[in-house]
């Protein structure tokens, strides 16, 4: 995978890597923070059309993004029957502890999203009918953009070394994020607690692959997946690998 092109405060990439030009496929963080120079290279630079906005009612509420000239959003809100908290209340001290060992909550929640396909089949169909140009994006970029982009690359045959080092390339373009978020939520945690608190902020290998592993273990494989799960037809596909391949 070549060098990764970064745009904005909200962290806008390829899907899978290499520079912005000549991509169709995008993810980011939120776009809370866009700004309109940020705005006019998306769709003018990069002919983004469509923004697909993964969030969550209240996450939207909690950041509400501006509207992008030339892009209409679309907004796929996730399933959840989560309680509606702040991370200053789920992670804190003498609280953080209550989700188990690091890493296993998270990789609980990445074999649920598994049973989210309804929301990756729609936007999956979606972004294979319209065949524009599009960016998907959650709060972060990690974990609800991370399975879709992963989704995306090995529908359109990407290599599985290849998937992970775009997924855990979500550590080093988030770096900053990750660590204001750390410093800002880890005080009076104990060792133990900090490190359950790390394995939620940074993407995991163990994470995308309790994903893929879930679904061998409810589909059989990933073309069962796609065909039964998501609900994709060879021809849409083939629209998706056309959309991802480069200009």
């Amino acid at each position: 995978m070549s060098a990764c092109e970064v745009l904005g405060d909200f962290r806008l990439r390829a899907i899978g890597g290499g520079a912005l030009a000549g991509a169709k496929l995008f993810r980011s963080a939120q776009l809370a923070s866009i700004t309109p120079d940020d705005a006019r290279v998306m769709t003018s630079q990069l002919g983004i059309r469509a923004i697909y906005d993964i969030r969550n009612e209240w996450e939207v509420l909690g950041a509400p993004e501006p509207y992008v000239v030339g892009a209409k959003t679309i907004q796929l809100e996730p399933m959840t029957t989560r309680r509606r908290k702040s991370a200053h209340e789920r992670f804190a001290a003498g609280v953080i502890g209550e989700y188990g060992e690091p890493e296993e909550r998270m990789v609980a929640n990445y074999r649920r999203y598994v049973q989210e396909y309804p929301l990756l089949g729609r936007a999956l169909r979606a972004l294979a009918a319209e065949q524009v140009p599009a960016l998907i994006h959650c709060v972060n970029g990690k974990d609800r953009t991370g399975v879709i982009s992963a989704v995306i690359m090995k529908a359109c045959g990407a290599h599985n070394d290849d998937i992970m080092q775009d997924y855990l390339l979500t550590n080093e373009i988030n770096a900053v994020a990750i660590q204001a978020e750390a410093d800002e939520l880890s005080a009076g945690m104990s060792a133990h607690e900090l490190a359950i608190l790390m394995s939620f902020l940074e993407a995991r290998p163990a994470y995308v692959r309790a994903f893929f592993d879930e679904i061998n273990q409810q589909f059989g494989s990933f073309d069962a997946y796609l065909a039964h799960g998501v609900r994709l037809t060879p021809l849409q596909q083939e629209k998706l690998r056309a959309l991802f391949a480069r200009a």
